[in-house]
């Protein structure tokens, strides 16, 4: 018997809620998109990063290494957690379904970071792949 269920709505009302409470602060948290345990018993990580259509870059042209200057903090937090767990990380970009570059996803996993930046073995994936793909890991942890 399994003690988990189907995704159904997204529930962003944590997010509101805590934007609410910091009535305009600026965070000192990171919001993790997912985390998950291996039957090994070692964590996954995964941050999704969404691509917008205004944007010069499309996900597979997109890395953390051309913005890192604005959103350092965000990746140095995020990889000092996996590190700290002992976790995989993977980054994920894509686009929203319906526009120019939804069929583009890029998975990268993290194999080094620092302060000045995080070095990744990125897989080009198109969404088809990327779920299939993402399923056998969902499965493989259930």
């Amino acid at each position: 018997m399994s003690l988990s269920k189907r995704l159904g709505i997204d529930d962003s009302s944590g997010f509101e809620f805590a934007k609410e409470m910091l009535a305009g602060d600026v965070t000192a948290a990171i919001n993790f998109d997912r985390i998950q345990q291996a039957p090994n018993g070692k964590y996954i990580i995964f941050e999704y990063l969404l691509c917008d259509e205004k944007q010069s870059v499309n996900p597979h042209t997109s890395h953390p290494k051309r913005y890192w200057d604005k959103n350092s903090r965000k990746f140095i937090s995020l990889c000092q957690v996996a590190s700290d767990l002992e976790a995989v990380l993977y980054l994920v970009n894509y686009a929203k379904k319906g526009t120019r570059h939804e069929d583009k996803i890029l998975l990268m996993e993290v194999k080094e970071w620092n302060n000045r930046g995080v070095t990744t073995q990125d897989y080009k994936m198109t969404r088809s792949d990327f779920s299939n793909w993402f399923r056998k890991q969902n499965e493989a942890c259930l």
